[in-house]
């Protein structure tokens, strides 16, 4: 019988796509949810069976590998699923000296590899029943990072792999108890510069846009990863209506910069920085009698100055991601 509660999550970052690496002691994270799947197309390979009413033969065809992780925003390991999604730009800041580290994760602006748009991962899943599948050349195709009240930070990755195996399971080594994950009460929020204390709700989503690609290679996986189109930057908030100030913002169709906070004991902390946000939805309404809420919908664009649409800054004692 296979329960949620025996299984793990590991992860590990790959020297080569596709080339599966062993979870280290201390890279498996707790999660929510995962359904990260094998899916086997199938093909006929013949129609006219002389009078047969039966249902053609087939046969397999390409093999699929993808699926959702939902994960606690964990100061250790949030790492890899911002490098994994943006990519790592200024490797290390020392902040204390054999202590404490500041990694800088931006969007990449060109591809990862020759055959990867994104930095590669290696993925094993223990679903509580014998062994692991591991899924290598995991590629993080969506981020999403979301917040509201009696909640931590939650991680939304969506994942499309190169290949899968089932290994023996391993012993999952998690961080040390006693830090956990960045939560809704430390978060800070700042917009157009000013500190605001009337946004209720925030998800901010990083979409790269990957497919795996089919080809002819005397293989039934995919050869390579591609983008389907640009990198998209999205914010969603719900924000109590008692000011002007974002609705004007709307209206004008105005820019404004956008910074979003978190910070732990140890002097963990994570700043993402969006400096050019435009409003895209501001729906007003009274359905009742109650207080009124608005559901906003920004995009976020890049700034050429800076060099970047979305920027996430973590301080933790990983000196290597």
């Amino acid at each position: 019988m296979g329960y949620a509660f025996g299984g793990h999550i590991g992860i590990a970052k790959e020297s080569s796509w596709g080339t599966p690496i062993a979870i280290a002691s201390g890279g498996f994270i707790e999660g929510f949810s995962e359904n990260v799947t094998l899916a086997i197309d199938r093909f006929s390979f013949r129609n006219i069976v002389g009078g047969n009413y039966a249902e053609n033969d087939d046969t397999a065809g390409y093999r699929r590998i993808g699926g959702q992780l939902v994960v606690p925003a964990h100061p250790l390991l949030l790492g890899h699923f911002l490098k994994g999604a943006l990519g790592l730009t200024s490797t290390i800041t020392v902040v204390v000296s054999g202590f404490l580290w500041e990694s800088d994760f931006r969007a990449l602006t060109a591809d990862d590899g020759l055959n990867n748009a994104t930095p590669p991962y290696t993925l094993e899943i223990f679903r509580d029943v014998t062994s692991s599948q591991r899924y290598a050349g995991a590629q993080f195709t969506k981020l999403q990072l979301d917040v509201q009240g009696n909640q931590e930070l939650r991680v939304t990755a969506d994942v499309l792999a190169k290949t899968t195996s089932t290994i023996a399971k391993s012993t999952p080594t998690y961080p040390a108890t006693g830090t956990f994950p960045f939560a809704f009460d430390s978060t800070s929020l700042q917009i157009g510069g000013a500190a605001v204390d009337y946004v209720e709700t925030l998800s901010i989503s990083f979409d790269n846009q990957l497919e795996g690609v089919l080809a002819l290679t005397n293989s039934p996986e995919i050869t390579r990863t591609r983008r389907t189109g640009p990198q998209l930057v999205r914010l969603e908030a719900d924000i109590g209506f008692e000011t002007m100030a974002d609705y004007n913002r709307f209206v004008s169709q105005s820019e404004v910069n956008v910074v979003a906070s978190w910070t732990k004991a140890n002097s963990f902390a994570l700043i993402m920085r969006l400096p050019r946000v435009m409003y895209t939805a501001f729906p007003l309404g009274m359905s009742g009698d109650e207080r009124i809420k608005v559901h906003l919908q920004a995009l976020g664009r890049a700034d050429v100055t800076l060099g970047y649409a979305i920027q996430a800054r973590l301080t933790t004692v990983m000196s290597n991601f």
